[in-house]
C-alpha cells in the first residue's frame, strides 16, 4: 500500500473491521509523534489488570496512567543510571566473550540463540538482580519464558492480530495475553526478589533496585547536573497511581521481553551484515582499537566515541526495524495541514519499515552504507525507537549494550560469511512475528583476529 500509493501523504484501509489511516508524511508523522502529541498521546492497545496484570506497563497502558508511570520511570533510565548499571552489562559481555572464545573456529554458527542468551543474561542482571546464567544454561526458566513468548504459534499470532485490529474483543473475552506458566513465573519472580531486598536490605545496582526506590520515596534521586539536555523530568499530573507490587512486576517484564528480544535481533543482523560487508567490518574494528588504545579498556563514557561502530548499529536499525510499524489513536478531533480532519477514535498507522527502505529519504535502500548516519536523517523518516514523548525508554540502554557487545567481539574476532546461507541479497522477514527477524538463518565463520589462517 505504501509503495501503490507513493504520491500521497497518507491513506485509508482497515485492520479487520477497524478503519486505520496510513501516513506517509515525514511532516505529518512528525506532527503526529512531536509537536501535535496531545492529540495522539495513547497506542492502540487496551489492557485488562485483572486478566492479565503483566500487560500493564508502560508499552501498552494508557492516559494519565501512562503520564505518571512515564514520568516516574524516566530517571531510571538516565545516562547516570545507565552508568551506575554499566558493570553488570560488562559481566554478561564477559561471558559471552568466553562463549564466541570457544566457537572461533571458522565452522559454521548459527549466532541467533547465543546472542538471545548473552541478552537475556544481560537484562536477568540489570533488571532483576538475578546472576547469569543462560549463556552457560540454555534451559534456564528466563530463557524457556523469553523462547515460548515469542514462539510464532497460532495462538500468539491470533492474539497479536487481534491486539492491532479487535482489541476490544481481548476485553470482552477476557483472553490471557500471556499464558498462566509465564503470567506466574514473572510475577513470582518479582515479588520474591522485592520481598528478599526489603527483608534483607540488599542492595545492587538494577532496575528492581531503582523500582523499590520509586515505590517507596515516590522518586528516583538523579544528580541533575549530569542529565543530558534531551532528558527532561516534568511534574507528574495531579492524579496519583499506586505502585502496586503487580504494577511493578509488570514494568520489569516489558523491560526483558523488550530488552532481550530486539536487542539480541539487532545484534544479529549487525553480525551478519558486517560479515558480508568486510571492509565495513575492518573500519569499525579499527576504531575499537583506538577507542581500547585511548582508555586502556572499554569503559560506558567510552562508548560514545565510536561513532562509526554507533553508524553500522543505526544502519541495521534501518534496514531491519525491530517493530516494523507504529500505532496511534486519535484522542481528540485534529486537523492535518492539507485541512483533512482525523476524528477522535481513528487508529493512525505510521509505516517505520517502508519509510527506513524509501529510496526518497536513504537512497540505494537497502545496501548496507553505515556513513548516511553522519548527518541527521530527516526528522519523521527514521523511527527505530519510535519518537516524540512516547520514544522507546530503553533506547540508551539497547545502545548501550549492543555497542558494548560488538566492540569487545570486533577486537578479538573477524566475522565472514558461511556459503551455507540460503540468501545472501534482499534478506525475507520471517511474517509469522511481529518484531523484525529473519526467515532463514544466518550463518557465519568467526575468527580470531591475531589468527593468521
Amino acid at each position: 500500500m505504501y509503495k501503490k500509493l507513493e504520491n500521497e501523504k497518507y491513506l485509508g484501509f482497515y485492520q479487520a473491521i477497524v478503519p486505520t489511516l496510513m501516513i506517509r508524511d515525514p511532516e505529518y508523522i512528525n506532527d503526529i509523534l512531536r509537536t501535535s502529541f496531545e492529540h495522539f498521546p495513547d497506542r492502540v492497545f487496551l489492557v485488562d489488570e485483572k486478566t492479565n496484570p503483566l500487560d500493564e506497563h508502560l508499552f501498552f497502558i494508557r492516559g494519565n496512567k501512562w503520564r505518571y508511570l512515564r514520568n516516574k520511570m524516566t530517571p531510571l533510565f538516565s545516562q547516570v543510571k545507565l552508568k551506575w548499571m554499566y558493570e553488570e552489562i560488562e559481566k554478561c559481555v564477559d561471558i559471552f566473550d568466553e562463549c564466541v572464545d570457544e566457537l572461533s573456529d571458522g565452522k559454521d554458527l548459527d549466532m541467533k540463540e547465543l546472542l538471545a542468551r548473552c541478552t537475556t543474561d544481560v537484562i536477568s542482571s540489570c533488571a532483576y538482580g538475578i546472576e547469569p546464567h543462560c549463556l552457560k544454561n540454555p534451559d534456564s526458566e528466563l530463557r524457556k519464558a523469553g523462547r515460548d513468548f515469542f514462539d510464532p504459534d497460532k495462538i500468539n499470532m491470533l492474539i497479536t492480530i487481534l491486539r492491532f485490529s479487535i482489541p476490544r474483543l481481548l476485553l470482552w473475552f477476557k483472553v490471557k495475553t500471556v499464558s498462566t506458566k509465564i503470567n506466574d513465573f514473572f510475577l513470582a519472580t518479582t515479588n520474591k526478589i522485592l520481598h528478599l531486598r526489603r527483608s534483607t536490605g540488599v542492595v545492587r545496582k538494577d532496575f528492581v533496585q531503582l523500582l523499590l526506590e520509586l515505590k517507596e520515596k515516590g522518586t528516583v534521586e538523579i544528580d541533575t547536573t549530569e542529565i543530558e539536555k534531551d532528558e527532561t523530568y516534568k511534574e507528574s499530573p495531579n492524579e496519583k497511581i499506586e505502585l502496586t507490587d503487580n504494577l511493578l512486576a509488570a514494568q520489569s517484564f516489558v523491560f526483558f521481553l523488550a530488552g532481550f528480544e530486539t536487542t539480541s535481533t539487532t545484534l544479529y543482523f549487525t553480525f551478519y551484515l558486517l560479515a558480508k560487508h568486510p571492509e565495513i567490518q575492518e573500519r569499525a574494528r579499527k576504531e575499537v582499537l583506538q577507542v581500547k588504545a585511548k582508555y586502556g579498556q572499554f569503559t560506558f563514557d567510552s562508548l560514545k566515541e565510536l561513532k562509526f561502530l554507533n553508524n553500522c548499529i543505526a544502519e541495521t536499525l534501518r534496514i531491519f526495524p525491530s517493530v516494523p510499524v507504529l500505532n496511534r489513536e486519535c484522542m481528540k478531533d485534529y486537523t492535518l495541514p492539507d485541512g483533512t480532519v482525523i476524528e477522535k477514535g481513528l487508529n493512525v498507522l505510521i509505516p517505520t519499515l517502508s519509510l527506513h527502505r524509501d529510496p526518497k529519504y536513504f537512497p540505494d535502500p537497502l545496501e548496507f552504507k553505515p556513513d548516511r548516519f553522519e548527518n541527521p536523517p530527516i526528522r519523521g523518516t527514521y523511527l527505530p525507537f519510535g519518537d516524540g514523548p512516547r520514544i522507546c525508554i530503553g533506547k540508551r540502554f539497547a545502545e548501550a549494550v549492543m555497542s558494548s557487545l560488538l566492540a569487545r567481539s570486533l577486537e578479538k574476532y573477524r566475522f565472514e560469511l558461511s556459503p551455507m546461507n540460503k540468501c545472501t541479497d534482499n534478506l525475507k522477514l520471517n511474517p509469522k512475528v511481529i518484531t523484525s527477524s529473519p526467515l532463514h538463518g544466518l550463518v557465519l565463520r568467526i575468527h580470531k583476529v591475531n589468527d593468521s589462517n
